[in-house]
């Protein structure tokens, strides 16, 4: 497989073989493919809580949005008592 790099990624991957930590672009290449991977897979798993959570979620936010009706027509009801 031949790849082309821009510069930015060129220059990045000089810096990292001038580091001594990676002997080959091979080397270089595998390493961020599995911290794509990685990425995906939490990102994934991050996606999947959120559409199992996301009725509780919707619930909490109905809860909290009642809690406020139910105190604004609490003050009116007092505001009523009270003239």
């Amino acid at each position: 497989m031949n790849t082309k790099f821009n510069r930015k990624h060129e220059t990045f991957i000089q810096e990292k073989l001038t580091s001594g930590r990676y002997h080959t672009i091979e080397e270089i290449i595998v390493e961020a493919l599995e911290l794509l991977e990685e990425h995906d897979k939490k990102y994934e798993q991050w996606l999947q809580a959120a559409r199992e959570n996301h009725n509780v979620s919707i619930a909490e936010l109905e809860r909290i949005d009642n809690k406020f009706l139910i105190a604004q027509l609490e003050r009116k009801l007092r505001q009523a008592l009270e003239s």
